[in-house]
Order: structure tokens, then C-alpha cells, then sequence
């Protein structure tokens, strides 16, 4: 498995990092901007009659209010892929309207010669990186150059640059040093998307199991919590489903520790290539997967499940020498906002809507296995004991798994 294309969207694994950067991002910019407020107050304060100083405060004070409420909105958690794109494209646009200040109040060579302010967008592009996703990047990196390079033509086409006046208050005009100050841009750009594809590989690599190349069990268990937050407001439901691979322990046994490799890697393979990109599968321990499907109903799931294990079982999984060997499973699945309503009714509404997903479901396996193996037991097939009060971290005993 590799790491996403550059222009793909992120996977879950990333897309959650990508969030927790956004937070710091929108932490540090609050800061950022009250301490970039201090200089323009002074200024105002010493001389309230130049337009620059003015104009400087206005958009200061306009840029920490934005700032204050992009901060609000991710702290509240109520997030949505394109608040990267959006808050990226403020931090630059930020900084253009800066330049963009000194060109109207003060001189067009005043806005493209400006040291300070210019290089505050290389604080805005290496920022993008902490959102783990290479698009964000590019954006904000073309945004950058489209907007000075959109000042530097219309200070061509509408002033005499040369003008000694302009000259003696903002130094020479130099297109070249112009045209470097682009190629920076473009330069930083490639730095963050290098960054961002260097940290999801490292991400890629923590997040996934090392057998199947499926996700890992800590990355599943952050992912569940996030997940529910946001289907309980969005309303939409979610699907969680817990797979055992039957009879594992004589596959072991009888064939050795390799091909319960294989076979564990068999049914990863399957789920992986069956399921949608926004699904989430993940080897929750031994030869058990879980499966968390936002936006698809418990009945929708259980049959997709099923589907799949009648699948695996008319796919036998070869071992050479004209020898096969069937595979089979069973799944217990659970989802909103229908179990949750199960659970409050049994007395534990106490309890994390994640972890009453995960424990319902658990107890569906186990009665699947109980009724025979190779069956699949959701919601309509209620087991007659409540769930048991354990959170996502808490499973059964290995000895158990294998002797179920």
C-alpha cells in the first residue's frame, strides 16, 4: 500500500491529523495577529492624521476578528474538509491585503518592495503543512503568487515605477528581484508539499497494522471517537461491525503460524477492496477486524457483511500442492442512532456512545459463534444480556477469541 496521490483526498488517518493541526494553526494565529495589532496601534496612536497608519489598523483589527473566529469555529469541533482550503486562503490573503494597503495609500513600489510584510506569506505557506494534506498546500502556494503577481502587473500597467518619487521612498524597481521573490514562492510551496508527503508516509506507516496494511487498533479507536462526533450532529447514521475469523486457532494448528497469516491477510485483502474509501477497516487484535462505515445504516451494513462473507467462503484461499483451505467468519454489528436508544433503555446511558457500539457488537459476534459460526447477528437479532460496561480499550482474553 502507498501513501495517497497529490492531488488525492487524505485518508482518515491523515484527515485527523490534518484536523488537530488546523487547531494549532487557528491557536498560533490568534496570538500571531494580537501581537501584529501592536504596531499598528502604536503607529495610529503617534500620528492618527496618515492615511497608511490608518488603513494599516483597519485591516489589522479586521484580520484579528476573522482570526478570532475561525479559532471559535474548530475549537467547537464542528469541522468540514474545505476549513483548511478556507483558513489557508485567509492567512495569504492576510498578507496581500497588507501589500495591498501600501500600494493604495502609499506607493505601488512601496507594497512590491516590502521586506517585512512579503515574507510573512512564507510563514503562511509552511503553515499549510501542519494540515497534512498536499492540496492545501498547493493552493495556498499558487494564491500567493497569483496575488503578488497580480499587484506586480497592476503596478506596471498603471504607474511609472520609475518614477523618481517612488524610488526615493521604496528603493529601485528591480523585476528581477521581483520575479525571485515568485520563484520563493513556488520554492516554499514545494517545501510544504515535500514536508506533508514526508509526514504522511511517517503517519501512513504508525496508523497501519504491519501485517495487512490495514489500520491499527489505536488508530481505529481515536477514529471511532471522532466519527461519532460528528454523525451525532450531523445526524447521518454510522455502522460498526466486528469480524472474528471462524475456527483460526486449528488453521493454526493444522497448517502452521504462516498460513493463518495468510489467511488473516486473505480477509483484509477482501475487506479493503470491498469497502468505500470513507469506510475505516482496521485489525482490532488476533485474527479480528472492525469495520466503521459513517453514513450507512446498521441493516445496509449487516448485509454488505454478509455479502462479503459469502464471498470469502466461495473463494477458497490456495496453499499449493493442489490444496485449498475455505475460510469463513462471523460479525456482529452495531450502529446509530438505534443502539444508542438500546442502550439507554438498558440502564447505561451513562456510557459512551462509542463504547456502546463496540460492546453490542461484541456481544452480536459472540452470539453469532455461539449459534454456529459463519453468520452474521445486527440489531434485529438482539442478544438477551445488555452489553457489558467496558469501554473500546477492554476486549476478551486471546485464549477466549481462539476457543470461542
Amino acid at each position: 500500500m502507498t501513501t495517497p496521490r497529490l492531488w488525492e483526498r487524505p485518508d482518515p488517518a491523515l484527515a485527523a491529523a490534518g484536523i488537530e493541526g488546523e487547531t494549532v494553526v487557528a491557536r498560533v494565529r490568534v496570538l500571531v495577529m494580537a501581537l501584529l495589532l501592536i504596531a499598528p496601534i502604536y503607529n495610529l496612536v503617534q500620528d492618527p492624521t496618515l492615511p497608511m497608519y490608518r488603513t494599516g489598523f483597519a485591516v489589522t483589527a479586521a484580520a484579528n476578528l476573522i482570526a478570532l473566529v475561525i479559532w471559535w469555529y474548530v475549537e467547537r469541533r464542528t469541522w468540514q474538509p474545505w476549513i483548511g482550503f478556507a483558513s489557508s486562503s485567509f492567512d495569504v490573503t492576510v498578507v496581500s491585503l497588507g501589500l495591498l494597503s501600501f500600494f493604495l495609500v502609499a506607493s505601488p513600489l512601496v507594497a512590491l518592495n516590502s521586506k517585512v510584510t512579503f515574507e510573512m506569506y512564507f510563514l503562511a505557506i509552511l503553515a499549510t503543512s501542519l494540515r497534512y494534506d498536499a492540496r492545501i498546500c498547493i493552493v495556498a502556494g499558487a494564491l500567493a503568487v497569483a496575488q503578488y503577481g497580480g499587484m506586480w502587473a497592476a503596478g506596471v500597467q498603471g504607474f511609472d515605477l520609475h518614477d523618481p518619487a517612488y524610488v526615493a521612498e521604496a528603493g529601485p524597481y528591480l523585476p528581477v528581484d521581483l520575479a525571485t521573490r515568485l520563484l520563493l514562492l513556488g520554492i516554499a510551496t514545494l517545501v510544504a508539499v515535500t514536508i506533508v508527503r514526508r509526514a504522511q508516509r511517517l503517519l501512513y506507516l504508525a496508523a497501519r497494522d504491519r501485517l495487512t496494511g490495514v489500520f491499527n487498533r489505536g488508530h481505529f479507536d481515536n477514529a471511532l471517537q471522532q466519527v461519532v462526533e460528528v454523525t451525532s450532529r450531523t445526524g447521518q447514521p454510522l455502522a460498526l461491525a466486528l469480524l472474528d475469523i471462524d475456527h483460526f486457532k486449528s488453521i493454526n494448528d493444522q497448517h502452521g503460524h504462516a498460513r493463518g497469516d495468510q489467511a488473516i491477510r486473505a480477509v483484509a485483502s477482501l475487506l479493503m477492496q470491498s469497502m468505500r474509501r470513507t469506510d475505516l477497516v482496521a485489525r482490532y487484535g488476533g485474527e479480528e477486524f472492525v469495520v466503521l462505515m459513517p453514513g450507512t445504516t446498521p441493516e445496509a451494513a449487516l448485509l454488505r457483511i454478509e455479502q462479503l462473507r459469502e464471498t470469502l467462503v466461495q473463494t477458497p484461499l490456495l496453499l499449493g500442492d493442489g490444496r485449498a483451505l475455505t475460510l469463513n467468519y462471523s460479525a456482529g454489528v452495531a450502529g446509530t442512532p438505534g443502539d444508542v436508544f438500546f442502550a439507554a433503555s438498558a440502564g447505561l446511558g451513562s456510557v459512551k456512545a462509542p463504547d456502546v457500539l463496540v460492546a453490542l457488537a461484541d456481544e452480536r459476534l459472540l452470539a453469532a459463534k455461539r449459534a454456529g459460526r459463519g453468520r452474521c447477528f445486527g440489531p434485529e437479532t438482539q442478544v438477551t444480556e445488555p452489553p457489558a460496561r467496558r469501554s473500546s480499550g477492554s476486549r476478551r482474553s486471546d485464549a477466549s477469541i481462539q476457543s470461542a
